[in-house]
């Protein structure tokens, strides 16, 4: 058994592509193994965020591609990370499935955001996040646990970008 220690670390930050419900599940043929995965790019607010998330013991680098991508510049610093979870986890079953969402879009609250009522989060949009970070010796495991909706940006199914204006940046 693994003896490795497992930190939740919180961040604050916006998000863009956010596949994190059941009906926008990314089905790519990446994640045939695990039927799909829960993902989005994720922009810390600012660099607390990243150094958070390293000092819990996240790779700066796995497999030769850095962790921290570049991204929108349009959005914080312009520089994100890939949050994901499996649909299925094929070990660990209670660690698959999506992640808990909730709506503190009027403050905090237990209250769940619905993909139906309240509509798919658009590029933008304002998140915390709760990612665990496993370390075991140089092995590490992320996973995205929770978001809460901080302030909601309307998805535009037409739009290739972020919800803000490149044209007035």
């Amino acid at each position: 058994m693994a003896k490795g220690k497992t930190t939740i670390v919180s961040m604050t930050g916006f998000v863009e592509y956010a596949k994190v419900f059941p009906e926008n599940l990314d089905t790519g043929d990446f994640y045939e193994k695990t039927q799909g995965a829960y993902i989005t790019n994720f922009y810390p607010e600012d660099d607390e965020g990243f150094k958070a998330f390293f000092d819990a013991g996240a790779p700066v680098a796995s497999l030769g591609h850095d962790t921290i991508k570049i991204g929108n510049p349009a959005i914080a610093s312009g520089k994100y990370l890939k949050l994901k979870r499996p649909h299925v986890h094929t070990t660990v079953p209670e660690w698959g499935g999506a992640p808990a969402v909730f709506d503190h879009t009027q403050g905090e609250s237990l209250k769940k955001w619905s993909f139906a009522d309240d509509g798919e989060l658009g590029h933008g949009t304002k998140v915390t996040v709760k990612v665990s970070v496993w370390v075991d010796g140089k092995k590490s495991i992320q996973r995205l646990e929770k978001m809460a909706v901080l302030k909601h940006v309307e998805y535009d199914g037409s739009a290739t970008g972020s919800a803000i204006d490149m044209d007035s940046f």
